[in-house]
């Protein structure tokens, strides 16, 4: 039985300007942040290095970026990540670009003021960029498994691995269903405005499903036997992880000396 072209069809309808109609209005932007969450494990180069390698090297190039005075070395260092990023995919070559974009926003609106007062600094203005490009390309390349086992590799606590697991976990799925909330009180206003306060509704049964996801993730844990202990997954560094840290380190180095 073929549907009629009418139920096939795709049409956006408006939303109103009101403020019951402000989360709707930002569904999209809640879509786009929970794609980020996806897996990443088909970007090239990725599972070409160790987890912790990719940590050591962002926190090695924010150091060099931070206390380099060299403008030929930022030059290279520009030429060596954009190369880099010149090779992903579309995709996640759009994701950098507007995670560096937004993270620019915040340190230029502060400092706007202190560069026209005081004149233009150049390692300043590069210095800015280099690290937000630094710190997108990390968020793009990595996932949260990748961050707790590069952490774990540097030994850090597990009730540190605990929060920050449970905490993007949490992130996730009550961002899941406040999505799924949004798209039923989206579809139920057609045709005419709703008679209840939305926003005290959707708090309200966030914090109810909060509550009970609480306990149901005691339960599967006490099922599991999970102790709140992570182990090692056992994968050591490699030869071309070593030499990957040696040049960037060395790098870096030349960089804060000269």
């Amino acid at each position: 039985m073929r549907l009629p072209d009418w139920l096939i069809e795709k049409q956006d309808r408006p939303i109103g300007n009101g403020k019951n109609n402000f989360l709707i209005r930002n569904r999209k932007m809640i879509e786009a942040v929970l794609f980020k969450f996806r897996d990443k494990s088909a970007i090239p180069l990725k599972k070409f290095f160790h987890p912790l390698t990719w940590l050591l090297c962002l926190f090695f190039c924010l150091t060099g970026v931070s206390f380099s005075r060299s403008l030929l070395l930022f030059w290279l260092l520009g030429l060596m990540l954009l190369g880099f990023v010149a090779r992903l995919p579309l995709d996640n070559l759009k994701g950098v670009l507007k995670k560096t974009v937004l993270l620019l926003i915040l340190p230029v609106l502060i400092y706007l003021p202190t560069l026209i007062w005081q004149g233009f600094n150049i390692l300043f203005i590069i210095r800015l960029p280099s690290i937000a490009l630094l710190i997108a390309l990390y968020s793009e390349l990595t996932s949260i498994d990748d961050v707790l086992q590069a952490l774990k590799k540097l030994h850090f606590p597990n009730i540190v691995l605990l929060q920050l697991d449970i905490t993007v976990k949490y992130i996730y799925i009550f961002g899941q269903i406040l999505l799924d909330i949004l798209k039923g009180i989206e579809v139920r206003s057609i045709g005419g405005n709703l008679n209840f306060q939305v926003g005290s509704n959707i708090w309200g049964i966030l914090y109810l499903k909060a509550l009970q996801y609480g306990k149901d993730l005691q339960k599967a844990m006490e099922a599991r036997s999970f102790t709140g202990d992570y182990r090692d997954t056992g994968t050591s560094l490699n030869y071309w992880d070593y030499f990957c840290l040696l040049l960037v380190l060395c790098l870096m180095v030349i960089m804060i000396i000269l």
